[in-house]
């Protein structure tokens, strides 16, 4: 009968085994992770979480102020972490965080293209500088990202995982964030299209699909909602949304099962699973309350 060896003690591979804490596996320890958008939020819940598992860290963010914080909490955990002051908008900045990288460790075994922004209001009146803002931020930086990554992660070989985070607007479009939609449906499509084309290198992608969760996305957003939406959202997301901690320890779930090349987080089932029974119930559910929303003054739904 096979054998297996744990903690010294030779057991049928069948029975259930408890690993004591002193000799867990941590499956991210001395992996290479390169986090962009990693100053708040998702990006860092997630440099946390990868620096609790002994993973070495690359923390890409555009806020000095926030890369120097994040950085000391993750040396705090005794962390390898180095912190970038990147634009991700910027090609050319991307393209050094890849060289900075690259030359330190030699390769990247998860990339997490993070960077994002929320552009919100009536479609008819966003400024024509923040759909440009918009396109920037949440589809050129990951451009950006899988042009200066993607080469020599198929070079070094193997394998390794790129993440993007998407949204839950990027599987079906929301009112009121038109621009938002548009750049994150986009980043599911890439990610879809990569997952076939790099499975080839041992490369898994995966689009993050979030539902609503507390970060600063509202807050650093550029915002035209009608009436008091705004506020009531924010209000909203502060009591019901899940802790960006939450999001991270499933995200590293989903990466360390390979699982791909879209993840629904919690609290977008709902919505998701109305959509793919039936598209057009989904439209009419969203005109009706965006109506309602309209009619109320922004009132709660």
């Amino acid at each position: 009968m096979a054998q297996c060896l744990v903690a010294g003690r030779s057991i049928p591979w069948y029975e259930e085994v408890r690993i004591p804490r002193e000799v867990e596996v941590r499956e991210f320890q001395d992996k290479v992770v390169t986090i962009t958008g990693a100053g708040s939020g998702i990006g860092r819940a997630l440099a946390l979480a990868y620096a609790a598992e002994g993973a070495r860290l690359h923390l890409a963010e555009i806020d000095a102020g926030r890369a120097g914080k994040v950085e000391a909490e993750t040396r705090l955990q005794g962390a390898d972490a180095t912190a970038h002051v990147v634009d991700c908008a910027r090609g050319a900045e991307v393209e050094a965080l890849a060289d900075s990288v690259f030359s330190a460790h030699g390769r990247v075994d998860v990339l997490h293209n993070n960077a994002g922004a929320l552009v919100a209001g009536a479609a008819a009146e966003i400024a024509l500088d923040d759909w440009r803002h918009i396109v920037d931020v949440n589809q050129w930086s990951v451009i950006h990202g899988v042009r200066a990554f993607v080469p020599r992660m198929i070079e070094q070989g193997g394998g390794g995982a790129i993440v993007n985070t998407a949204s839950i607007a990027g599987l079906f479009g929301l009112p009121f964030v038109a621009p938002y939609s548009m750049t994150k449906f986009a980043i599911v499509g890439l990610s879809e299209a990569l997952d076939a084309e790099l499975a080839f290198h041992g490369i898994r992608v995966l689009a993050l699909c979030p539902a609503a969760v507390r970060t600063n996305v509202m807050k650093d957003g550029r915002l035209g909602l009608p009436g008091a939406w705004g506020e009531r959202l924010a209000g909203l997301m502060e009591r019901h949304a899940p802790s960006p901690e939450r999001a991270a320890r499933s995200i590293l779930r989903a990466v360390r099962r390979e699982q791909g090349p879209v993840w629904v987080g919690p609290g977008g089932w709902p919505l998701w699973g109305l959509k793919r029974i039936s598209g057009r119930a989904y439209a009419l559910l969203a005109r009706a309350l965006t109506a309602r929303a309209l009619r109320s003054g922004g009132g709660v739904v």
